[in-house]
C-alpha cells in the first residue's frame, strides 16, 4: 500500500507540520503548545484537580505534572492544596498566566486562521468531524 494512502501517516505529517509552525508561534511567549493546551483551559478564579485537566486536554496525569511544575516555574500556574484530599491540588491560572492568555489568544486565532485558510467553512466542519470519528476509533486503544 501506498504511504501515502494511509491516513495515519497523512494525519502524522500534517501534525508535525502544523506542532512545527505552531511552536513558532508561541516561541515569544515561551510558552510550548502543549503547555498553551494548559494555559487554555485554566482560569484565575476557578479552580481545577490535576485529574480533570489531563482528562480534558487528552494527556496522561504524569505529563500535565511535569508540564504544571515548568508553568509553575514561569508564574504562571498556582497549585494550592485541596483540603478535602491532601493528595491532592486545586490548579489555577495565575495573573502573570491570564496576561499571557489573553495575549496569546490573537496570535492562536491567527495561526488558526493561517493553517485553515483555503478550508470552507463546511470542510473545516466535515474535517473536524471526520477527525473526532477517527479518534473515538481509537481512544481506548
Amino acid at each position: 500500500m501506498d504511504l501515502y494512502h494511509i491516513t495515519g501517516f497523512l494525519i502524522h505529517r500534517t501534525d508535525v507540520k502544523l506542532t512545527n509552525y505552531f511552536t513558532k508561534q508561541l516561541k515569544p511567549y515561551e510558552v510550548t503548545p502543549e503547555q498553551w493546551s494548559i494555559i487554555s483551559y485554566l482560569d484565575p478564579d476557578k479552580a481545577m484537580t490535576q485529574k480533570e485537566l489531563a482528562e480534558a486536554i487528552d494527556r496522561d496525569q504524569t505529563t500535565v505534572v511535569r508540564m504544571i511544575h515548568s508553568l509553575e516555574r514561569k508564574g504562571m500556574v498556582r497549585r494550592m492544596m485541596n483540603d478535602q484530599d491532601k493528595r491532592s491540588h486545586h490548579l489555577y491560572l495565575s495573573s502573570k498566566g491570564q496576561e499571557v492568555k489573553e495575549r496569546l489568544l490573537l496570535t492562536v486565532k491567527e495561526a488558526h486562521d493561517h493553517v485553515t485558510r483555503g478550508l470552507e467553512p463546511d470542510e473545516l466542519d466535515q474535517l473536524k468531524v471526520t477527525l473526532d470519528k477517527l479518534y473515538r476509533n481509537v481512544r481506548e486503544d
